[in-house]
């Protein structure tokens, strides 16, 4: 295809539904391409008005040195901790993201690993297959009665909890950005954060990675949790202290936990928790249904068009006071 100057130029840099690009590609006013490499990326960006991304795709100050022409970024994923939202405003370059798209999936994820972290699913199918028949070493116990722990109570938060009040449980959330509407449609009780940890069989972190959510839950905190406690983190990995926790688990000071993200993605051979037998791990798949993917792609398509067509911006980002953002990013 061949640009001419009324066209904006659209780079999709990371996996899109075919449906979402086909709906991008068939207007007139854009020209869409597909990136292929991280030098197919570094020539075309010189000159591209609109980035489509998702998380494996950084931007820095650096990329933005080059994106001279840019004027408008999409992350098609609730995250956004690989964006430079510093660096973005300095340049007024616009920045929106698609927080509805995988909530269902992560909060879905989230409850499959409290039930394989209450239930020793994965231990009793390694032991399986290995040729035994256990089930000593597998006593689980009940999720009804127990109370149930949130931390960030917002869409996937909240969405959780509707699950939790399912199960029977007692439901306490720490969201000190959330108004009372919000926790009463959630069927859950504001605590503080050390409440939580100290009444919550089960806790659930749903927070960007923020300065103020960096390392929220690490050992100065273990002193007030329940050696029966699991810890799941379907959210950030930074949000949670990982050497701390690989301690924790190997000295029974919590009973289980269930990661599906790590503050480095491969998590290193080297790591800790590597080595601990009462923690589930799983490849940051929160998002990774195909239902989310394909929400999230019509939803970044449908807000690159309506930025150039309409001057319309949905989801904005920064997002003000809520869990630290710009201000934090800031250091103000």
């Amino acid at each position: 295809m061949t640009s001419n100057s009324a066209q904006k130029k659209i780079l999709i840099c990371d996996r899109f539904s075919t449906e979402a690009f086909a709906s991008l590609k068939k207007s007139p006013n854009f020209e869409v391409i597909l990136i292929k490499s991280e030098q197919h990326f570094n020539d075309e960006v010189k000159t591209a008005h609109g980035l489509v991304i998702r998380s494996k795709q950084k931007i820095n100050s650096a990329v933005l040195d080059l994106a001279k022409n840019l004027e408008v970024i999409v992350t098609c994923t609730s995250g956004y901790d690989h964006i430079d939202l510093v660096e973005t405003k300095k340049r007024n370059i616009t920045v929106m993201y698609t927080p509805e798209a995988n909530q269902i999936s992560a909060a879905e994820l989230t409850w499959g690993l409290v039930l394989a972290c209450t239930r020793h699913i994965v231990a009793s199918h390694q032991s399986i297959k290995s040729g035994k028949w256990l089930r000593e070493p597998f006593l689980g116990f009940e999720l009804s009665g127990k109370t149930y722990g949130i931390v960030g109570l917002g869409r996937i938060g909240s969405r959780v909890a509707k699950m939790a009040n399912a199960f029977g449980m007692t439901v306490l959330a720490f969201d000190p950005y959330q108004d009372d509407d919000v926790y009463e449609a959630a069927q859950a009780t504001r605590v503080s954060y050390e409440e939580l940890l100290k009444q919550c069989d089960i806790i659930s972190f749903h927070v960007p990675a923020t300065k103020e959510t960096k390392y929220m839950f690490n050992r100065t905190h273990y002193e007030f949790v329940d050696p029966n406690m699991i810890i799941i983190n379907t959210s950030r990995g930074s949000v949670i202290q990982e050497d701390d926790l690989a301690v924790a688990l190997n000295e029974k000071k919590i009973r289980a936990a269930g990661l599906d993200v790590f503050e480095k993605e491969p998590i290193p051979a080297v790591s800790k928790l590597m080595k601990c037998t009462n923690v589930v791990l799983t490849s940051h798949l929160g998002a990774f249904t195909e239902e989310a993917f394909a929400k999230a792609s019509m939803q970044g398509a449908l807000q690159i068009e309506n930025y150039f067509k309409l001057n319309k911006t949905d989801n904005a980002l920064p997002l003000v006071n809520l869990w630290g953002s710009l201000s934090f990013q800031e250091g103000t």
